[in-house]
């Protein structure tokens, strides 16, 4: 269980990370738009997971992925 949590959480990291840098580039097209999926899907994943092993979404990651799933990607 830890170790799948922590690999989901790392993903969760490496994609704000990725969508971060798109957000600071001039252009706002086709990279963006996989970065914010990405972001997006890992956040869904790592919520997902933790459900299933019944341990509570933390605010921070419960907000963002209401935010991003609210924002057309």
């Amino acid at each position: 269980m830890d170790h799948d949590l922590a690999q989901l959480f790392a993903a969760v990291v490496s994609a704000r990370v990725a969508d971060r840098q798109a957000r600071g580039r001039l252009r706002w097209d086709g990279p963006f738009r996989s970065d914010a999926y990405r972001l997006a899907s890992s956040l869904r994943a790592y919520a997902s997971a933790l459900e299933s092993y019944r341990l509570p979404v933390p605010p921070v990651i419960r907000d963002e992925l209401r935010l991003r799933s609210g924002l057309p990607l």
